[in-house]
């Protein structure tokens, strides 16, 4: 008896989990029309070099790197007061535009001049001995960073809010994130400014280096800022929000409630202190390797497996869960950057050692880039549905803050020792100025094998991560119904409301 028990509740649950994919995977919301507008607009704002804007700081507008360093650590305490308010303000707007488009429209310009604002500084100071201790030149460096990481506090969580919104369908949601990182054009910004960055160095052009980061660092930011313009435009928000404001208590419960959530969070704060790397990226190229040039030359050989990979992500999806699709994201560039320190760390001045190590690390790096860019954004989307779906609420702005926050802490902190670090081993400000054998050895291991050692611990969380493919479509299924549900009592009262005008207005 209880074994035809047990066989019908099985049968009960395969016919559930059946009519759950039926319902989840076969409904698209997003047609190609808007698919390609998104993701046209989308390449456009990845026209940016925020990667320069440290070296930029450090060598053209000539900022004392410990300035630097402080500054990042002070703004962490404005951050949590900032980031917290907004996000609650912003899980609690109900407009007839949504929740997330008018926050958009409102922060886009102001964070758009802010950022522009950073690029164009060394055209604020009329007295060019302006030492990097100045204090007009500190307070013109802190007076923009604080309004920039203010209004792009609420812009971030604005756009964060309506990629997380604009499809129910995780099928939709998938083929928009492979789309967004397939193209690739955030990479044409690097590629024009290392070659300007060449031609201004070497007097081709007339143009100094420090007009090139000028021009180069404000023009991309400007039009980043119209792609996304127009996707703010374009982008809907398909996924119903109740009708009931969320209290402070109902973010931290669906945070803290989440265990997914917690660990891909914890995960995200071990991996955060093996980012001492972006510093250092510059400083490799330029100061190293010796041409800004080199590092498009080294991707040369990977570039066709950026493409490639995206052909077989598909069948990587069916055949592997998402966490172990997260380790090999993981671990496979991690694999390159070894081989690499291994065979260059004492042949720095040797090309023909250099160039065809940084090529393997670059290829290791290419070959699972779908993957890298792909599931991760899956997994947070996933983990805010898993909340809806555990608690009845979303709260996105909530949930994103106390992630981010957490990681930024690790990562400001990191990134303010590593560019501190920068003063201690010897490195010497300046354009053109030849650093010794040690402090290029010492920028290469924070570039490649620091960074791993660092964030080795961000692996043991994800262990204990397991959200099933089977759990994932019957929590898609029952969302996909309470919304439903949701938006047809909605269209009920607004049908009752407007019957009920007639007589009001009699």
């Amino acid at each position: 008896m209880a074994q035809n028990t047990e066989i019908k509740k099985s049968a009960v649950a395969e016919e559930v989990s059946q009519t759950a994919i039926e319902s989840v995977y076969g409904k698209r919301y997003v047609g190609a029309k808007e698919l390609i507008t998104l993701f046209v607009t989308g390449e456009v704002n990845k026209f940016n070099l925020e990667s320069y804007l440290s070296y930029f700081m450090l060598n053209v507008f000539g900022l004392d790197s410990r300035i630097i360093a402080a500054f990042a650590v002070a703004t962490l305490a404005w951050d949590v007061i900032n980031d917290s308010i907004f996000a609650y303000i912003v899980d609690r707007t109900r407009t007839r535009f949504g929740k997330f488009k008018p926050w958009a429209f409102a922060t886009i310009g102001p964070y758009a001049i802010a950022c522009i604002a950073l690029w164009v500084t060394p055209l604020f100071i009329s007295d060019q001995n302006w030492g990097p201790l100045s204090w007009r030149k500190i307070a013109i460096y802190c007076i923009i960073s604080i309004f920039k990481e203010t209004i792009g506090t609420l812009y971030n969580c604005a756009i964060g809010g309506l990629n997380s919104t604009f499809t129910p369908s995780i099928d939709d949601k998938a083929a928009l994130i492979a789309l967004d990182n397939i193209g690739g054009f955030e990479s044409v910004p690097n590629y024009v400014m290392v070659i300007m960055l060449d031609l201004a160095a070497t007097g081709a052009i007339s143009m100094s280096v420090e007009n090139v980061y000028i021009v180069m660092g404000a023009g991309t930011v400007l039009v980043s800022f119209l792609g996304m313009f127009v996707k703010i435009c374009v982008i809907k928000e398909r996924i119903v929000q109740v009708e009931e404001k969320p209290k402070l208590v109902d973010g931290l419960r669906n945070f803290f409630g989440n265990k997914l959530q917690v660990l891909l969070t914890l995960s995200k704060i071990l991996g955060a202190f093996g980012n001492v790397n972006s510093p250092f990226a510059n400083l490799f190229w330029l100061d190293v390797m010796g041409s800004a040039s080199l590092r498009v030359i080294c991707g040369v050989p990977a570039a066709p497996l950026t493409y490639i990979s995206y052909m077989y992500l598909p069948k990587l999806r069916k055949k592997f869960s998402m966490k172990q699709l997260w380790f090999m994201s993981n671990l496979v560039p991690q694999l390159g950057w070894v081989v690499a320190f291994i065979a260059g760390f004492n042949n720095l001045d040797n090309m023909w050692v250099m160039i065809p190590a940084l090529m393997f690390q670059e290829i290791c790096y290419s070959s699972v880039l779908s993957v890298r860019m792909t599931v991760p954004q899956l997994m947070e989307q996933e983990i805010i549905d898993y909340g809806e779906w555990k608690t009845g609420k979303r709260t996105e702005a909530m949930t994103s803050f106390i992630s981010s926050l957490a990681t930024k802490i690790v990562s400001e902190i990191q990134n303010a020792l590593s560019t501190f670090v920068v003063s201690f081993i010897g490195y010497e400000a300046g354009v053109g100025v030849v650093q010794s054998m040690k402090t290029k050895q010492a920028i290469f291991a924070m570039y490649s094998i620091i960074p791993i050692v660092l964030g080795a611990f961000s692996y043991i969380p994800m262990l204990f991560y397991n959200l099933d493919d089977k759990t994932r479509t019957i929590m898609y299924h029952e969302l996909t119904e309470r919304r439903n549900s949701i938006l047809e009592k909605s269209q009920q009262r607004a049908v009752v409301s407007k019957k009920a005008e007639p007589e009001n207005d009699a």
